[in-house]
């Protein structure tokens, strides 16, 4: 049975969801995140996982590691190069995913490898326009005969340089809307440009009902993202992603 998971699409669904800070080396970063906890609910998942988050000196993000210990799920970063990464996923501190990431020259992911436990073997490819704006991804299962395409991801844009429509395929398309405020959460290096302003709205068509997610923010005195509420319609999730400093 495979067990894939990109160390990018980890940091997405995790961490950035809709709040993806342009990695943008050259913006001061004031403070980041300690933890981050996701509580999902819904009539078929109740789940409440908290995060320990730390980083190193050029604010890159090294590893978040599930409270209490000991861990259930831990995810330790490295970069042995300024345009190298990997990923290592833990599961009850045993080695899971395994992911290289290859950076291209404005530090954005070009390409990754990844294998786990169970001898699956992926990679992706990322292809960027000249405002390094990302256009497509492509993933591939790796086979010791060749390899072969399971999936692209293509994206479009507003006037803003934020995503309009992701398209998977197979899959379907998401379309979002977003508010009138900038998007200015980070949690270090993310490896793909992150949305211009925060998303208020994110719309699934996968040929059947369409699946709404509505995202209400809160922010403290300092003005930093320290919860993002999710609520759908066409489905019970509810999801309460949270932070500390």
């Amino acid at each position: 049975m495979k067990n894939t998971l990109s160390a990018l699409a980890i940091l997405i669904t995790l961490i950035l969801g809709s709040c993806a800070k342009s990695n943008d080396t050259n913006t001061p970063v004031v403070s980041l995140p300690k933890t981050y906890t996701e509580d999902i609910r819904s009539s078929a998942l109740n789940s409440l996982t908290t995060y320990n988050l730390t980083y190193d000196g050029n604010y890159k993000l090294l590893s978040m590691v599930s409270v209490p210990e000991p861990s259930a799920m831990k995810f330790i970063f490295q970069y042995p190069t300024p345009l190298t990464a990997t990923m290592d996923m833990y599961t009850d501190n045993t080695l899971s995913i395994h992911e290289n990431i290859w950076l291209n020259a404005a530090s954005w992911a070009d390409s990754t490898f990844q294998y786990n436990d169970t001898q699956d073997t992926t990679t992706e490819k990322y292809t960027y326009d000249a405002n390094n704006l990302l256009l497509k991804v492509k993933y591939y299962d790796y086979h010791t005969t060749g390899t072969s395409l399971t999936k692209t991801t293509t994206y479009t844009y507003d006037a803003y340089g934020n995503a309009a429509t992701q398209t998977d395929n197979p899959g379907g398309t998401y379309t979002f809307t977003y508010y009138n405020t900038a998007n200015t959460s980070s949690i270090g290096n993310s490896f793909i440009p992150g949305s211009k302003n925060l998303v208020r709205s994110t719309t699934l068509d996968n040929g059947g009902p369409l699946i709404t997610a509505m995202h209400y923010y809160s922010f403290d005195t300092n003005s930093r993202l320290t919860k993002d509420s999710i609520t759908t319609t066409g489905t019970d999730l509810v999801v309460v992603k949270s932070y500390t400093y």
